[in-house]
Parts: structure tokens; C-alpha cells; sequence
């Protein structure tokens, strides 16, 4: 699937902490790769963030940021997350319903964990769909199957309705596979870009650090766009965009490109890509 997607990461209950006011010990949240830089600073990743181009105003151009689960990144305009929009599977094979969610993890080349973003009451869980804690409250989150010291990000599986509702919250959390449409069916979801200055939404069938491929291709054989059984064995000629949340006006030159064999509809004839900007969260 290419290298993955850079997404912020924390590991839950990992660092101790000396807290005077309970003369002990707290376990907290652990920063593991807090998954995008400051744009100020583009080269603070392993990998550097490139900026493209180089205006006199802020804020700048970029590419190669993603972002991460809602109680663990906290998006602005310095800092936003990719929006998606997802329709998760519930256990009995329904859904959950089209909502704004963001990505957790990359599961595949077109396939992520994703959380919707739709607030639950603690007694809304159903058995055996994952959710990811947002507010602890007073809920028995072990009664539902959470693990000991469950905290605020935790995701478990409910494995049983909460018996003495509280005012604890979560989010539901599931696998979705990329699709053409801004209302995915059932287990699916979308990525919207802009492209070309043009204000029409196209949908995204690739994301990576860098670069963002569209539905343009089709596919030989069927439709590549075609939820959970997707085949991207069969998708053709979808062009490539460098993935961007600012603009997407100007071109990128590819690192490697030889305009000889340069060709076609996946990009332009010189050894570029145009920008695409890629649908963000910022609050």
C-alpha cells in the first residue's frame, strides 16, 4: 500500500507521572508520534513536510500532514485534520448512517479505522460495535467490556448495554473502504478534494503522505468503485494529485519523473502534478 499515512498517535496509560495532590502516581497518555509538525517548523518530521510554493502570507501550502482521533488531536487552522465522511456497519449489517468522521488508522491502501463523529450517550452502545471513550463520567465502562483504567481515547468493544446509564460519551468506531460518493453506503467512506481551481468536489480512491489519486481511471474488467469488494487490481488511468489542505492551484514536480515516459491522463506531460486540496477539519 505504499508508505502509510502519517497520523497522530498516542498509547494510552503508557506515562507515569508524580501527582503531589493524591501523594502518588497517575498514569497518562503518551505522545507516540504526534503525527503532524507546526508549518513554521516543515522539516521537524522524519519525513519532511514540503511546502509548495512559497507565498509571503500566511498560512502556506503543504503537504504530507494527516491528522489523527478526535480526543487525542485537537485541529486548527495551523493544524487540521483530513474530513472525511464515513457510514460505519453496525453488527446487525445496518448502518450507522453518512457522518463527518476522521481517520484513526490505515488498514489497507483504500481502507482505514475510522470514528464518527456523532456524540454517543454511554446507554446508546450496542454489543458488539468498538467505540472510543470521550468523556469518562461516572459510566462502568468495565461493565461494557473497556478495559482496567480505561481513559478518555480508550477504544474497546462493547460487549454488553450499559446497565446504570450515566453521563459518559463515546464514538463510534469501525472499518470503512474508500468510494466515490459524498453519501457511502454501508462499511464505506469518501474523501473530498478540490482540484484545478475548479469548485467541484471529486472523491479520492488513494491517499498517501503526498499524494492523492481520483475515480477518474474506472477499471477494465468492472467498477472499482464498489465498496467492500473493491479491487484496486483493476483500477486504471486514476490521476495523481500532491495532497494538500490549502490549495490547489500550481503544479509540483516529481521527484524522479522522465518526461519521456511521462504520460497520459495520471499526469501532466512536463513531469508534474497539479495540488489537490484535500477537505480538512479545523475545529
Amino acid at each position: 500500500m505504499g508508505r502509510p499515512l502519517k497520523i497522530a498517535k498516542n498509547s494510552p496509560m503508557s506515562g507515569i507521572f508524580y501527582d503531589p495532590s493524591n501523594q502518588g502516581t497517575t498514569a497518562q497518555s503518551v505522545p507516540v508520534d504526534i503525527g503532524y509538525p507546526p508549518f513554521a517548523a516543515p522539516t521537524s518530521m522524519d519525513t519532511n513536510t514540503v511546502v509548495l510554493p512559497s507565498p509571503a502570507t500566511s498560512p502556506v501550502p503543504f503537504t504530507g500532514v494527516v491528522g489523527g482521533a478526535p480526543v487525542i488531536s485537537s485541529p486548527s487552522a495551523s493544524y487540521p485534520v483530513v474530513s472525511c465522511q464515513v457510514n460505519i456497519a453496525l453488527p446487525d449489517g445496518t448502518g450507522a448512517g453518512v457522518a463527518t468522521g476522521r481517520i484513526i488508522r490505515q488498514k489497507g491502501s483504500h481502507k482505514f479505522l475510522v470514528v464518527d463523529s456523532t456524540v454517543l450517550n454511554d446507554e446508546e452502545f450496542v454489543v458488539g460495535a468498538s467505540y472510543m471513550i470521550v468523556t469518562l463520567d461516572t459510566t462502568n465502562w468495565q461493565q461494557m467490556g473497556a478495559p482496567v483504567g480505561a481513559i478518555s481515547g480508550t477504544i474497546f468493544t462493547c460487549t454488553a448495554v450499559c446497565a446504570d446509564p450515566q453521563n459518559g460519551t463515546g464514538l463510534l468506531v469501525g472499518n470503512c473502504i474508500l468510494t466515490d460518493s459524498n453519501t457511502p453506503t454501508v462499511g464505506n467512506m469518501s474523501i473530498a478534494m478540490a482540484v484545478g481551481g475548479d469548485s467541484t468536489e471529486v472523491y479520492i480512491s488513494k491517499l498517501t503522505n503526498r499524494f492523492a489519486q481520483d475515480f477518474n481511471g474506472g477499471a477494465t474488467g468492472g467498477n472499482a468503485d464498489s465498496g467492500d469488494v473493491w479491487n484496486p487490481g483493476q483500477v486504471i488511468n486514476d490521476i495523481e494529485y500532491v495532497a494538500n489542505f490549502f490549495t490547489d492551484e500550481s503544479t509540483f514536480t516529481k521527484s524522479g519523473a522522465e518526461t519521456a515516459t511521462w504520460a497520459g491522463t495520471a499526469q501532466n506531460s512536463n513531469g508534474t502534478l497539479g495540488l489537490a486540496q484535500v477537505e480538512k477539519i479545523t475545529s
